[in-house]
């Protein structure tokens, strides 16, 4: 989904058998028309519960096996933190028919990968077309046995993992204790984003091997997830393979997934921290509207029109014209509930304060007089050209469609997504604009001071 891909934009000074099945075919061809733009596709619904979605698209001999689990760390509970991230690591610990999934996939050409969100967790491969069957085998096989062939000792070892993997990309990483701590800063305490996704290290520790595997009896059912198969195959081969390999997993209730809040205001106004870094960073972070919502997009149109290329705001601003920053990055951080974020390193010499001051000042003047058509319209043709070009991949089009139907619920992609761009107006985006940047109070400031320094940042 073209919302999802479109995190951040920086820029740097000198820098069971049988199924159901009704099918479902859409005939259309992908075109970038102003009145229409689809991906033909066919679905089923397995006995079990599981959505199957099959893009079919036979102009390279590549496929993509597609997996979405609706649990992330917004379902998990106190005292457990950290265990769907913890989880994916597991899952490439196979099972007994396939205990090195890595060897398997690479000795074909393949690679598969996985992610963990507040709101997600997904598997992905794209491997040569011979490979569907293996690759529709090993993800089956995993989905069904795991439980069955996980052992304290797989456990320990992923566990391990983990602590390091917080420990490289968070506490040792420069910058990164700023993304513990902020959660934590945002959303109210009890709130299911309130904790970070990788978890703490208290409770990695305490995960017993009961704890986790409950976690997937409950949350790794087929009815809880949606797979969706691209790329070059044919569908009734495929559709056989999928009934044969996925059908045959045990149907359980699907789990009641946590409801997500929206926030109006953080919980901390201004949080300073100390790392080992040379030079400070100051993050501006707002609520905004969940995914798919209105403004939301909106909101992706104007973080490009702050910080997309040299001639955006913030960028020729505080990077060429006033040499104040040495980067500058936005984005609207989407999901169940949302990020506004702006984050700038400053120049030596250039305090934070005098660098947030400067970005505030920005941001009054679009509020006040806000941005031209000829801005507007640029960007929003800029975004629907880069969505264009990401859907020639048919292993991000495969993970897009299903980001799609996970967030709107509906199989309208890319169609739907992209509407809401081309809809979108100047007037429609000044009014979350000067909703959301007007009213100070809905700011947090997070500054990451290097050590020693933090009383110099108030």
């Amino acid at each position: 989904m073209m919302k999802l891909l479109k995190y951040l934009c920086a820029a740097a000074l000198a820098l069971s058998f049988t199924a159901p099945i009704h099918a479902l075919a859409q005939e259309t061809k992908m075109t970038q028309s102003q009145e229409d733009i689809r991906i033909p596709f066919e679905e089923m619904t397995l006995d079990n519960g599981l959505r199957v979605f099959l893009l079919k698209d036979n102009t390279l001999p590549m496929i993509s096996v597609n997996l979405w689990f609706d649990v992330g760390s917004k379902d998990e509970q106190p005292g457990r933190t950290g265990f769907a991230h913890l989880f994916e690591h597991l899952m490439f610990m196979g099972t007994d028919k396939v205990p090195n999934i890595d060897i398997l996939l690479e000795s074909g050409g393949g690679s598969n990968n996985a992610s963990t969100r507040e709101d997600v967790t997904n598997y992905y491969t794209v491997a040569p077309e011979n490979m569907l069957e293996t690759v529709l085998f090993i993800e089956a096989d995993r989905f069904a046995h795991l439980a069955d062939a996980m052992t304290q000792e797989k456990l320990d070892k992923q566990r391990d993992v983990v602590l390091n993997e917080r420990k490289q990309s968070y506490e040792n990483q420069p910058y990164g204790k700023i993304w513990l701590e902020m959660p934590m800063a945002l959303y109210p305490e009890g709130h299911p984003y309130a904790h970070p996704v990788i978890g703490s290290v208290e409770d990695i520790k305490a995960a017993s091997l009961q704890n986790v595997i409950d976690f997937f009896n409950t949350y790794y059912v087929p009815a809880n997830a949606t797979l969706v198969v691209g790329g070059d195959f044919e569908s009734d081969k495929a559709k056989t393979l999928i009934k044969k390999y996925f059908g045959a997993i045990q149907a359980r209730p699907k789990p009641k997934t946590a409801e997500i809040p929206q926030v109006q205001k953080p919980v901390k106004a201004r949080l300073t921290v100390e790392d080992d870094v040379q030079v400070p960073r100051i993050t501006l972070v707002w609520h905004s509207p969940a995914v798919m919502q209105k403004g939301d997009a909106e909101l992706d149109i104007f973080a490009n029109i702050l910080c997309k290329g040299q001639t955006s705001r913030l960028i020729n601003r505080l990077v060429y014209e006033k040499q104040m920053a040495s980067s500058v990055s936005c984005g609207q951080m989407s999901g169940l509930a949302s990020l506004f974020l702006i984050d700038a390193m400053p120049m030596p010499g250039v305090t934070v304060e005098a660098l947030e001051a400067e970005i505030l000042e920005e941001l009054r003047d679009i509020v006040d007089k806000g941005v031209t058509d000829d801005e507007f319209n640029r960007t929003k043709n800029s975004i629907e050209t880069e969505f264009v070009k990401q859907m020639q991949s048919i292993g991000t089009r495969a993970d897009n469609f299903n980001s799609y139907l996970f967030y709107a619920k509906s199989t309208d992609f890319p169609g739907g997504d992209l509407k809401r761009y081309r809809n979108a107006t100047v007037g429609d985006m000044m009014q979350i604009v000067q909703k959301l940047f007007k009213d100070e109070s809905l700011r947090s400031t997070l500054i990451v001071m290097p050590k020693g320094q933090q009383g110099d940042a108030q």
